[in-house]
């Protein structure tokens, strides 16, 4: 079997983490390791992860946190498998998400590969789906929107890793839009396009509530300094309307409506003609704009292996 080393950056998140450990553990048909990147947790991570004494579980500790790209880039380096999975320490997997990763990867000589995902609340309630996005066109596609789910549904060669150095440090939120780019411009990618990845959303995640989004215009800023001569190569623009539903999502996600909707205006700018009613949606509250969300999308399906960790 093919060796996996998943690896979960946590910061004081047990309750959440035990769930997605469980998750990870739960995978069939790989020989796994599981790195735990405990990021200066102090509510007792560090001893009840040791508690667990599952070999196939292993602890990093920071004293002082670092910050996630560190934390994953720690757990990078440490990896031992051939693949290195990542999972969020909010985020669930269906028990087949990384065999059938992997077996799409050597059908189609891909250096990495990515899932389709189910966004769901913090009681486990779909919102909305993120399909996987096709592997032909994706490295353009990059450059314009995050089109990937999210770490959790993101697998790579150990070695390509290396080569790319990891994670940018100097980014935090979109460390992982960055990275996606960079593996996209190395090596072929495959999707997996099944829902295998549920992301959760919730007031305490990257996309939560507490600070203001405003204050990571800057690092979208850098993350597009990197990459605006290749889309100006391709004739497309920098990614602007995905930050900007970015930033909508952390306003509204914070109960801010006016500025969620006043962000969601904002991507009229940039040809998105869904940022209206997203905005209107906005105003209105949570339920009229998951209503918005259906309307555009439709409404999302519980995938069969995720009910079984909505009864627990």
């Amino acid at each position: 079997m093919t060796q996996v080393s998943v690896v979960i950056p946590t910061l004081d998140r047990w309750p959440l983490l035990s769930r997605a450990l469980g998750s990870a553990l739960a995978q069939q048909d790989v020989d796994l390791e599981v790195l735990v990147v405990d990021d200066g947790s102090t509510d007792g991570t560090e001893e009840r992860v040791r508690a667990l004494r599952d070999d196939r579980v292993s602890l990093i500790r920071h004293d002082a946190p670092m910050g996630v790209a560190t934390a994953r880039n720690d757990g990078i380096d440490r990896a031992r498998g051939e693949w290195v999975a990542f999972l969020d320490d909010d985020d669930l997997w269906a028990p087949s998400k990384l065999s059938r990763q992997i077996e799409i990867a050597a059908a189609r000589h891909a250096g990495w590969a990515w899932t389709g995902a189910i966004v769901v609340d913090q009681w486990l309630r779909p919102i909305r789906t993120v399909p996987g996005a096709p592997a032909d066109g994706v490295a353009q596609r990059l450059l314009t929107n995050c089109v990937i789910a999210g770490p959790s549904a993101v697998i790579a060669r150990t070695d390509l890793l290396r080569e790319l150095d990891g994670f940018d440090p100097q980014l935090s939120a979109m460390a992982d839009w960055d990275l996606w780019i960079r593996l996209a411009a190395t090596a072929p990618g495959a999707a997996c396009s099944p829902l295998l990845t549920a992301y959760v959303e919730h007031d305490t995640n990257m996309l939560g509530g507490g600070s203001d989004a405003g204050l990571q215009r800057p690092e979208f800023e850098r993350l597009a300094g990197k990459h605006v001569a290749a889309a100006t190569a391709c004739d497309v623009e920098f990614g602007w309307r995905w930050w900007i539903h970015w930033v909508a999502s952390r306003h509204r996600l914070a109960g801010r409506r006016t500025a969620a909707a006043r962000a969601y205006l904002g991507s009229l700018r940039h040809g998105d003609p869904r940022g209206l009613g997203y905005a209107a949606g906005a105003l209105a509250g949570d339920r009229a704009w998951q209503a918005v969300r259906s309307r555009v999308h439709g409404a999302p399906r519980t995938p069969d292996w995720l009910s079984s960790y909505q009864s627990t």
